[in-house]
């Protein structure tokens, strides 16, 4: 009976993350009901303990000094938001209890890697009519590789180029004990990758790789690279139209990165310990910047670090800090002691976290509910595996 429930928690759990892929309602649809089976485990007697990851001390830091943030705003109101989120937290501590074998870390990652496919169709589709209605009209607004990207099934490109490049990273290791046929999904979603023509993803997916390639077999180097790079060579005049587009002064998308850069500095001058408040950004941009605003977005900063700075105070961002330098040191202290063979999962959670914090330098990533659940759920991945008998459940009699 407990193995059944345990089962049943599990493939909620990875759904839920599977699901952020596609669907932000079906994402915390599925998370809510995993929560709900763990309780009625609970209830039942035949509970399944919760193992708090060493991350989870950091994460509540950062919650509280955003509390503390919200507590001293000028509208208190307008940053709720920030503080509902707290309700996706239970991803990494439910992974990390449910998630306590290979051949479950296994069954997770082909999931990912099979809804993060049709999701990755589904842009590359859209990218083939969006370029042939630019072709036809001209006009800069029609343009795929830059104000008219694909976004798969979501609502925005920055969210679907976010999942899709935490899939694409934790995939790379796991490509020596997956089949044959899970090359050519991880491809498929380089080229979404390559068309989504967002430069922090580029860049995160590059540095990702190269951070852990010399923990990878040559063989897996080369079956990532290869696709990578034919890819690269077919689409190389759409790469260099949005490269170029990048020297463009000319062109909002450009110089409002400065403008963030300027105020979002200014902001935490004046505001260092609690910032201008959650979610208020939007609201004091117009006093800093004495330019035209019509012509960019300034609803957050496009930075993680300048963001949370700038909204919280660097109070949060130290906390925010002290999370990710804690995922890290756990990590290699993990990847340290575990067996060469059973180290994929740890590269993955690792190549994900580095994919992450560098996009994150050119996008608030960590602000987007389904780049933070499906984070959470594959970084907490080797805290279930380190913190449990390395036995695995499905053989285990009821």
């Amino acid at each position: 009976m407990r193995r059944d429930g345990e089962e049943v928690v599990f493939w909620l759990i990875v759904a839920s993350a599977a699901s952020s892929l596609i669907s932000i309602v079906a994402m915390e649809t599925f998370l809510g009901a995993a929560v709900a089976g763990w309780i009625v485990l609970w209830i039942l007697k035949r509970p399944v303990p919760l193992r708090w990851p060493s991350y989870f001390l950091p994460l509540a830091a950062f919650m509280a000094t955003t509390l503390l943030s919200l507590a001293f705003s000028p509208d208190p109101a307008t940053g709720r938001h920030q503080i509902e989120k707290v309700i996706l937290y239970p991803m990494g501590l439910l992974t990390a209890a449910f998630v306590t074998s290979e051949s479950r870390a296994e069954k997770a990652y082909k999931l990912l890697l099979g809804v993060a496919v049709v999701s990755a169709v589904t842009a590359i589709v859209q990218f083939g009519v969006a370029e042939a209605a630019f072709l036809r009209s001209g006009d800069i607004g029609d343009d795929p590789t830059l104000l008219n990207r694909i976004t798969g099934p979501l609502g925005h490109w920055m969210t679907f180029s976010g999942v899709q490049l935490l899939v694409w990273c934790a995939a790379i290791p796991a490509i020596g004990i997956l089949s044959r046929k899970w090359i050519a999904a991880i491809s498929v979603i380089s080229i979404a990758i390559v068309l989504s023509n967002t430069r922090g993803v580029w860049l995160g997916a590059a540095v990702a790789f190269a951070f852990v390639a010399m923990a990878l077999p040559r063989r897996v180097v080369a079956t990532v690279l290869l696709p990578v790079l034919l890819v690269g060579l077919i689409t190389s005049p759409l790469i260099y139209r949005r490269v170029s587009m990048s020297f463009d002064r000319g062109l909002a998308t450009n110089y409002s990165r400065m403008a963030y850069l300027s105020v979002g500095a200014q902001m935490i001058k004046d505001h260092p310990l609690l910032g201008v408040g959650p979610e208020r950004v939007d609201d004091e941009f117009p006093k800093y910047y004495k330019g035209d605003l019509k012509n960019f977005y300034y609803g957050h900063l496009h930075n993680n670090f300048l963001q949370i700075a700038a909204e919280r105070g660097l109070l949060c961002l130290a906390a925010f800090l002290w999370f990710l330098v804690e995922l890290y040191r756990s990590l290699l202290r993990f990847f340290k002691r575990s067996a060469e063979e059973s180290r994929w999962p740890i590269l993955g959670s690792i190549a994900a976290l580095t994919g992450f914090v560098v996009s994150g330098l050119n996008e608030y990533n960590f602000g987007d509910s389904e780049v933070l659940v499906l984070l959470l759920f594959i970084i907490s991945i080797p805290f279930g595996l380190a913190s449990h008998v390395q036995e695995d459940p499905d053989s285990q009699p009821g």
